[in-house]
């Protein structure tokens, strides 16, 4: 066996996923990484989605490390909370070194003879990795529509992802375009501001109760306590797997329950409840949680508008029925390009092979992490596994890349690489199983499928099974190819680049 050796490893993104591998990383002896992040602090999608009411809608206990358990102050954590998690859990394992803020990274090129890649940032310097690690997510590159004469609206108009602080909305007409995640918190968060606002819902979506409130200092007491939040977390996804599927009686059972609740909200506002009533069944888009959507919809200076946008002028919005509605400013919740992956870099592996090239249309990867032709390259939260816990499925892909670079390190280098029959035969049994949910067929317009109509965002299973299977199915499904005599010798040989100096 080789000499144990440093292994490089680059991670893209500082988030919750970046943050995390770079701890797992850590802990299992490799200090010889980089975290690349193009904001200007860490956090990800906490960073940049600062909107009037940001908050995580599923409890903090689950949105949480499990090597960092945090005395949260709600039970469901503000985007402010979270910043300051993701900053104390930096310094706690004294990663700021680690980090570059401020810098992305535009491409990752495979050389074979070094085994490396050669990194290229968007300051234009570069660096040797032997490992790159996208840590960028889904909801990193808001999906913005490309509406006719959207260029030309005279007032502020952004999305929420790129909140822009300096608009003055206090007192305007404000229209807020999307009825998911992001709006019902941002409609409630900017009514009382606003002097009206009109809410653009092309369609309705299945709004569950959230139960979001402060926690006493008794209850903050008892989830201190030593276990608390380990058995907490495990008792919630086991929960959550129970109720796991789509079996006909619980779909519909899930629906009388949802249709009374809105009829329920909207008893004095017949209008409403049929506006807001899906025709399609729960969970064919991701489930949406909140207690003050409902009532912020019947306020005063509130206006719904259940149609879609069909155009934007320099003084306001066109629905669908070519009304105008004249307003001071438009604020996207349009969602993100969620059925992409890495659109923002550009991979390339063995052979010269463009990771999107050898995708098309449908972006696939190993449990989400691992591409065939893509050596020592891992992806978190990629393709297929949306629909879980995020912070459980992060920690599983992190341990996952933590334990392959540390095979790495004491085999003195080489590579690492998913076996195509391996992946195959996970793609069959995924797609196989995606196809008999028929909950996310059901008439809904969600951001599951690709450009071809493929699943490719959603995990069919339970927790249970992903956790199996990362720790199972590791070692068989990925081939290990040692460095040799000619690798290292290319690395001697091969000029460094002038940047390579600067490279943690």
């Amino acid at each position: 066996m080789s000499r144990a050796r440093a292994i490089e490893v680059a991670i893209i993104g500082g988030g919750i996923g970046g943050i995390g591998a770079a701890v797992h990383l850590a802990r299992r002896g490799t200090r010889t990484f980089t975290v690349f992040e193009k904001s200007e602090g860490p956090g990800g999608t906490w960073w940049d989605n600062r909107y009037p009411g940001a908050e995580c809608d599923i409890p903090s206990a689950l949105y949480s490390y499990s090597f960092k358990p945090h005395d949260w102050t709600r039970t469901h954590a503000s985007q402010e909370e979270i910043q300051q998690y993701v900053e104390e859990t930096i310094d706690d394992y004294q990663l700021r070194e680690h980090i570059r803020f401020g810098v992305g990274v535009r491409s990752a090129e495979w050389h074979e003879r070094r085994q490396q890649y050669l990194v290229t940032l968007d300051n234009d310097e570069t660096h040797w990795f032997d490992v790159v690690v996208s840590a960028v997510g889904m909801l990193n590159v808001p999906k913005v529509p490309d509406w006719p004469g959207i260029e030309t609206f005279e007032g502020p108009l952004f999305h929420s992802a790129r909140w822009d602080p300096k608009a003055e909305l206090d007192g305007k007409r404000v229209a807020v375009v999307g009825a998911g995640a992001s709006a019902t918190q941002v409609v409630p968060g900017l009514q009382p501001r606003v002097a009206e606002l009109l809410s653009f819902q092309r369609e309705p979506t299945w709004v569950l109760p959230k139960g979001d409130r402060d926690l006493t200092p008794e209850e903050r007491k008892e989830r201190r306590r030593f276990g608390w939040a380990r058995k907490t977390r495990f008792d919630m996804i086991r929960a959550m797997d129970k109720g796991h599927g789509s079996d006909p009686e619980m779909i519909e059972a899930q629906r009388k329950r949802l249709t009374a609740r809105i009829n329920e909200a909207f008893d004095d506002r017949p209008d409403l409840a049929e506006a807001m009533t899906p025709t399609f069944q729960p969970r064919c888009k991701r489930n949406v949680f909140s207690d003050i959507y409902y009532p912020a919809l019947k306020q005063d200076n509130v206006r719904l508008v259940p149609r879609g946008v069909e155009r934007i002028t320099p003084r306001g919005v066109v629905d669908s029925t070519g009304e105008e509605h004249e307003v001071d400013a438009v604020v996207l919740t349009t969602g993100f390009r969620a059925a992409e992956f890495l659109t923002t870099v550009k991979v390339t592996g063995r052979g010269g092979t463009d990771l999107h090239d050898q995708w098309g249309l449908d972006p696939e990867a190993f449990l989400g992490i691992s591409v065939p032709n893509f050596p020592n390259f891992y992806m978190l939260y990629g393709p297929n596994t949306h629909g879980t816990v995020v912070s459980f499925v992060l920690e599983r892909q992190a341990e996952y890349v933590a334990k392959d670079v540390r095979r790495l390190r004491k085999r003195g280098g080489g590579t690492l690489e998913v076996r195509p029959e391996a992946n195959a035969w996970f793609q069959r049994v995924l797609q196989e199983a995606i196809s008999k949910v028929e909950t996310w067929k059901s008439g809904c317009n969600n951001f599951y499928t690709s450009a071809s109509g493929k699943n490719v965002v959603q995990w069919p299973w339970t927790h249970q099974r992903y956790y199996a299977w990362t720790v199972l199915a590791r070692r068989f499904a990925s081939i290990h190819r040692p460095a040799t005599a000619e690798t290292r010798a290319a690395r001697t040989a091969i000029v460094p680049l002038p940047q390579q100096e600067e490279a943690a």
